[in-house]
């Protein structure tokens, strides 16, 4: 918790003089007051939108004007708000910050009235990876009325690509639409702090408190899918016309078979759809179909690792191994990569039926592939063939060096898809 000293001078002593605009060179900020808020830089709502002028900034300082709110602790609230404002606008990474400490608070007159103009003048005195230090001097027609040392902000490991969905969730994905209809999500937010932002920005309160149940190890891949999915209900309600949809006005939920369902929250209205999801270590992927009877979609990632023997025999049959080797000896490609577009394409078609393995993979014969790998057919439990698409997908830099394999069936084949295998 944020400690300060906090001092009232005594009546009659006069304030301190107002401190110089501020070091170093400054310019003309790239953004107006109203845009901070209608282009959603901070995501305050009516109360605690105080900031009404910009006056300038510079490398180390930024000024500005804040009308007082009614709200109450609303005014240190803006100024927060132009010292995460000068931060966005000079840096690219760690820009997302909240504040965390205060040395020490000087105030030299009563509380402005709401309403009344205050000039506001922030001074960076630190910046580190961790943390963003300040000392801020608010005045009232020209005279000082309080001043703000050791101001300190937590500094958050963000990507620049999360910062649309940051500002505007309702019109932006984390995950990106890949060839085939499928979303690919890669998780950019390595530290816990970071994890809960984006959660809380994904998650409705139930999902939260389901989040919170999940043992530590299992959050961070149990969040990856649901966001996928999230995002790959959102980017098809786009295509069909509709208009912004915030993520947590979906909610992801398990029927008794443990198949994930898509509901409307928050008045939503989905038609019925059918959804399949899947996560590896750093990356999470979903598909989603209009509903139909029988098999539905299905999708996995997988990633691309060396298996033991003993893993291969239990989870293909001998006319599988066969294939596997022919294909892996005839393609140029390694039998790592070639088990692994087999086991991924085996647990979609797992999925599709609504099953999944059931400590049964070798229920879910391959049955021949492309050679290049991109097209497998896969006999099920319910339909004798599901013609099921593979392709490849890796870490982006920054995240551990890792190959994936991403296989997907749109479910009951048509007549096209089944004599196109």
């Amino acid at each position: 918790r944020a400690r300060a000293t906090v001092e009232l001078a005594a009546a009659h002593p006069p304030p301190p003089a107002p401190w110089p605009n501020g070091p170093g060179a400054e310019r003309a900020p790239d953004h107006t007051a109203a845009q901070l808020y209608d282009e959603r830089w901070m995501f305050h709502g009516p109360a605690f939108r105080g900031v009404t002028g910009l006056g300038a900034i510079g490398d180390r300082h930024v000024r500005g004007v804040i009308t007082t709110p009614s709200a109450p602790g609303a005014l240190l609230d803006n100024v927060g708000q132009l010292l995460g404002y000068w931060i966005m606008a000079t840096r690219t990474e760690r820009t997302v910050v909240f504040p965390v400490g205060m040395r020490e608070m000087r105030f030299h007159g009563p509380h402005p009235a709401p309403g009344t103009e205050v000039g506001c003048l922030v001074r960076i005195t630190s910046l580190t990876d961790a943390f963003l230090e300040a000392d801020v001097q608010l005045t009232v027609g020209g005279t000082v009325w309080a001043e703000l040392y050791g101001w300190q902000d937590r500094r958050f490991d963000n990507d620049p690509k999360t910062r649309p969905v940051e500002r505007f969730p309702e019109r932006h994905t984390l995950s990106e639409t890949r060839p085939g209809g499928w979303q690919l999500l890669h998780e950019r937010w390595p530290d816990l702090a970071s994890r809960e932002l984006i959660m809380r920005n994904s998650l409705g309160g139930v999902e939260r408190s389901q989040y919170a149940e999940h043992a530590p190890r299992g959050r961070r891949q149990w969040l990856l899918g649901r966001i996928a999915v999230k995002d790959a209900v959102r980017q098809w309600l786009w295509d069909q016309g509709e208009g912004p949809v915030f993520p947590a006005e979906l909610r992801v939920r398990n029927d008794e078979a443990g198949r994930p369902y898509v509901t409307g929250a928050h008045g939503r209205v989905l038609p019925a759809l059918d959804v399949s999801l899947a996560h590896c270590a750093e990356a999470g992927v979903a598909i989603v179909r209009p509903h139909t009877p029988g098999p539905g979609p299905g999708i996995d990632i997988e990633e691309v690792t060396d298996r033991t023997p003993q893993t291969l025999a239990a989870a293909l049959g001998e006319d599988e191994l066969r294939l596997l080797r022919a294909l892996s000896a005839g393609s140029g490609g390694s039998e790592a990569l070639w088990f692994t577009r087999f086991w991924a394409a085996k647990e979609a078609v797992a999925k599709a039926e609504g099953t999944g393995f059931d400590g049964r993979p070798r229920d879910f014969t391959v049955l021949d592939a492309t050679p290049s790998g991109d097209r497998l057919t896969v006999a099920g439990r319910l339909e004798r063939a599901y013609p099921v698409h593979c392709a490849p997908a890796a870490n982006p830099p920054r995240l551990p060096d890792r190959s994936y394999v991403v296989a997907w069936t749109t479910g009951h084949p048509t007549a096209k898809e089944y004599d196109a295998r």
